[in-house]
């Protein structure tokens, strides 16, 4: 198991994919930390992308930041992710300085141990 975060700054009006989930692995997403360093209040979204599904779950949906706030979310959960999922995140127009970083384990998936 590894533990990482990844970050990015978001462009205004874009989707943007913070992470796939590399073949042959699962990764546990555990921490997803939005900034809007913006004068104004902007909304963010954030979505788990199910490859195996292909299908887009909201987990945050046109969440009201205000100006030079954050929003954390790790209250103790995980969401388990399987390999080609992603997570997702986007912020509204005229955002000018937002950042979004999300905390992962990676592990690789159990299927792939050989025994003799």
């Amino acid at each position: 198991m590894r533990r990482f975060s990844t970050g990015v700054v978001l462009t205004p009006n874009t989707k943007t994919t913070l992470y796939t989930v590399p073949t042959k692995h699962i990764a546990e997403w555990s921490l997803l930390y939005a900034h809007n360093g913006t004068a104004s209040a902007k909304n963010f979204s954030a979505w788990w992308y199910d490859a195996s599904a292909n299908l887009e779950i909201p987990v945050v949906v046109d969440y009201q930041l205000d100006a030079k706030e954050f929003l954390r979310i790790d209250g103790g959960a995980i969401v388990v992710l399987q390999e080609g999922d992603e997570v997702r995140a986007k912020i509204e127009t005229g955002a000018t300085d937002a950042s979004v970083i999300i905390t992962l384990d990676l592990i690789p998936q159990l299927s792939d141990i050989k025994y003799n």
